[in-house]
Parts: structure tokens; C-alpha cells; sequence
């Protein structure tokens, strides 16, 4: 009999009838070069498939198969040993059950928790705490925002819209404030999304360095009754990380161009911290609806990196009006050497990038620029390969991660 027809005798595939010949399970004849399977092949076949049913794995069958050979008995049922196999398998496959049914039992426990915890949480959802209101104000005129159609729940503004005298305006939908003026993220992921192919786990675990150095500078500051502001979150973010060590009675915004990202923070952090006092804001220019003078930390996670990429005006000279006298600013950066041919990608492949763009002296000077006094400086590291999402990357060159600190002040 042609192999193929035998594979259809048998209802599985030649490449499977194939598979078995070359793993030895099937032996047929060889004539020229087509296989010629025996009445041999078909009593194989046959037990293959009833040892299948009994949930045998192919090791086990090849195994079983060799004993038959080497007794030369075609009689299954009378081999004490393929009896043997059978009640051993029968115990094994009771050992499983058991487990599997076990297994089911504390899937379906953990199903119904998390349902419960979602629905709990769905119950608890936070709206904007009533203690950021002072300090919503117009980013343009400074003037403070009326609220209008409001719908608030306890200290919590869960719905609503913000007015400005001179024409702008915000609203508040479900806890969250957008402002106007919005536009899509340049970049095509949020931290949520990320496919982890495209970054190097080396260049990761130097981003995970710079974080816990900018933790340790942060927790050496006074925390308690300040407010914290970190941007761009979906491109990096270091504080929800660490959110569970920090001061409870410490404020904290969050902003980002993704709503998505938003959303998923804010769900993570009302089920993990549900006391913290927390704004989320979807922003795309950093032109916030706050007041000057009311942020006491800035916490940079690579968005001065990423924001210099796509726009040539400085961040820094936005954000320094929001920050108070005596504030700080704790970050993180990426630069290449001068002259690098990275450096030169980056101009070509961004419509509008800043010229100095992941260049060390464009942060120094920025922060010397604007009032930033006493800077703090490591070098976390470099890497040649921090993978392919950073297109404009050059792999003979190191890309040097940056961590600082620099302290606010402007002499009055």
C-alpha cells in the first residue's frame, strides 16, 4: 500500500505517517523510492492509535512498540507487560485528573475574585479630588477655572466643565481631565503596549538603574504635603513603581498624550492605593491647566529625551513655571557624543527635532538656563544596542543613559 493512501486509511496526514517513519514507529519497505507499507505497518498503526486514545506519548508507544519487536509477539493483550504499562498509565492519567481538577477549582476561585475585585473597584472608581481645584488654573492667563455641569461624589469631581474668562476650556470625564488642544502621540505605543522584541533587556535593566537612583534621590527630599508631577508617561514612568514606599499624604499628577495609558494607570492605582490623592490629565504640549509656582517635584522619566525628538522649543522653559521656589526636578536622559552619526539620523528622520537633541550639553544648558542650580549627575551606563524601536540608532555607537537631580531657585 502507497503511503498515502494509507494515511487516509488511517485519517491523519502523510506528513504525519512521515513523522513516524522517521522516528521509527512505522517501518515500511523502500521500493525505489516510494514507501511501501507492510500488513506490519498497519497492525503498528492500529495500536499507535488505540495507545493515542489512552493518552500514550509518542516516546512511550516507541517504547512499547520496541518490546513488541524484540518478543516477536503480535499478542497484546497476553504481554504482562503491556498490561503493566496500561494500569500505569491508568494511574498516571487519575494523577492528572486530579490535578487538573484541581487546578480548574482554583482558576474558577481566582475568576470569581478578580470579578469581585473589578466590580468593587468599578464601585470605588476615583474621580479629581476636590483638593486640586486651588490649584486648576488657565495656562495661559493664569486665570482660575470655573467649573460648570458638575458631578461630584464626596470630595471627588467625576464629571464637569472648566472655563477660562479669556475662552479656554478643560472638562472632566469620568476622573480624568483632558485639555484642549489635543493632538495623537508622535510615538505609536504606550508603556502598556510595548513589544518587548523591539528593546534590549540590557538597555531596560539601565533604565531600571537610573529609576531606583532617581527613588533614592527623590525619598531624600521632604514628601509630605508636596505635590509631584511626572509627564509622558507613556513613554516611561518611574513613580507608580514605588508608589507603595513613598508618603501617603503626598499629591500626585500624571500626564501623557495616551488616554489608554491614562486609563490603565489610574485603574492600577486606585486598586493598589486607593487613599492617594491623584490628577490624571491627557495633555499632548505640556501647557498644563495649573497654577504657576504650585509643583514641588518634577520627575522627568526620559519625557525631556523624547520631547526634544519632536519639538525644537525647550520643556524645561515650559514646565519651570509651574514649579515652586526651592523645588526640584529628578530625571533621566539619553545622549550620544558629539559629532555621532546618530545624532545626524535623528535630524534627518524627525520633521522637527530640537538641533541638540540627545545631546548632554542640551540638558546643561537648559537647566543652567532656567534657574536650576547645584546639579546632580551619574552616568547609569551605555549600551550599543537598545534595540530596534530606536530607529535612529547607530550600532557602533554607545547611547548613554543620564541620571540627575538639579535644585529650583530663583533668587527673589
Amino acid at each position: 500500500m502507497k503511503i498515502g493512501q494509507f494515511a487516509k486509511d488511517f485519517n491523519v496526514s502523510i506528513d504525519t505517517v512521515r513523522h513516524y517513519i522517521e522516528k521509527g514507529l512505522l517501518i515500511p519497505e523502500k521500493i525505489n523510492t516510494q514507501y511501501q507499507m507492510n500488513t506490519i505497518c498497519l497492525e503498528d498503526m492500529a495500536l499507535i492509535n488505540e495507545l493515542k486514545l489512552y493518552r500514550f506519548s509518542l516516546k512511550e508507544i516507541h517504547k512499547i512498540l520496541s518490546l513488541k519487536r524484540l518478543t516477536n509477539n503480535g499478542n497484546n493483550e497476553d504481554m504482562s507487560y503491556f498490561r503493566n504499562l496500561l494500569v500505569e498509565k491508568k494511574k498516571q492519567l487519575i494523577g492528572e485528573k486530579d490535578q487538573i481538577l484541581r487546578a480548574i477549582h482554583s482558576l474558577d476561585a481566582k475568576i470569581n475574585t478578580e470579578t469581585n475585585e473589578n466590580i468593587e473597584q468599578d464601585n470605588k472608581k476615583k474621580g479629581v479630588p476636590l483638593l486640586f481645584v486651588p490649584v486648576l488654573s488657565c495656562p495661559y492667563c493664569q486665570s482660575g477655572l470655573s467649573l460648570q455641569n458638575a458631578s461630584i461624589l464626596g470630595n471627588q469631581i467625576f464629571e464637569g466643565n472648566l472655563y477660562c474668562s479669556c475662552g479656554y476650556q478643560t472638562e472632566i470625564k469620568d476622573g480624568i481631565l483632558f485639555t484642549s488642544n489635543l493632538q495623537s502621540s508622535p510615538f505609536k505605543y504606550s508603556i502598556y503596549e510595548i513589544d518587548v522584541e523591539k528593546w534590549n533587556p540590557s538597555f531596560v535593566s539601565l533604565l531600571e538603574k537610573s529609576k531606583l537612583w532617581m527613588y533614592n534621590e527623590l525619598t531624600q527630599l521632604q514628601l509630605e504635603n508636596k505635590m509631584v508631577l511626572e509627564t509622558n508617561i507613556e513613554i516611561l514612568m518611574m513613580l507608580p513603581k514605588y508608589l507603595s514606599s513613598l508618603p501617603k499624604n503626598t499629591s500626585y499628577i500624571f500626564t501623557c498624550y495616551s488616554l489608554e495609558t491614562i486609563k490603565t494607570l489610574k485603574q492600577s492605582i486606585e486598586k493598589l492605593h486607593p487613599d492617594l490623592s491623584v490628577l490624571y490629565i491627557v495633555n499632548s504640549d505640556l501647557h498644563l491647566p495649573l497654577a504657576h509656582h504650585s509643583i514641588d517635584f518634577f520627575i522627568d522619566s526620559l519625557s525631556f529625551t523624547q520631547y526634544s525628538l519632536i519639538y525644537k522649543e525647550s520643556p524645561i522653559q515650559i514646565l519651570t513655571r509651574y514649579l515652586k521656589n526651592n523645588s526640584y526636578i529628578i530625571g533621566n536622559a539619553v545622549f550620544y557624543e558629539a559629532n555621532s552619526k546618530s545624532l545626524k539620523k535623528i535630524q534627518s528622520i524627525y520633521p522637527s527635532p530640537n538641533p541638540k537633541a540627545l545631546q548632554l550639553n542640551l540638558l546643561e544648558e537648559e537647566l543652567h538656563e532656567h534657574h536650576f542650580t547645584n546639579p546632580i549627575k551619574e552616568i547609569v551606563g551605555f549600551t550599543k544596542n537598545p534595540g530596534s524601536y530606536f530607529s535612529y540608532h547607530d550600532e557602533n555607537e554607545k547611547m548613554n543613559l543620564l541620571a540627575y537631580k538639579a535644585a529650583y531657585s530663583i533668587a527673589k
